[in-house]
């Protein structure tokens, strides 16, 4: 979730708070997607999804598609 009331709710209930961008990391290191970028280049076109430069290519790294 990742609205800002949700993710501070879940905090004070000891929740671990995972993120669009955290599912998509995991997903592609546990082998589940073979490519995140696409995956991500499709979600900011068709919802809007917004997120800096500099977090896109630090998430390209992470998934080594950089």
């Amino acid at each position: 979730m990742d609205e800002r009331r949700g993710r501070q709710v879940a905090k004070r209930c000891n929740l671990n708070v995972i993120g669009v961008l955290g599912i998509l990391i995991e997903a592609k290191h546990k082998g589940f997607v073979p490519l995140a970028k696409p995956l991500l280049d499709e979600l900011v076109q068709r919802s809007g999804f917004r997120l800096s430069s500099e977090l896109y290519d630090t998430f390209l790294n992470l998934v080594q598609e950089g």
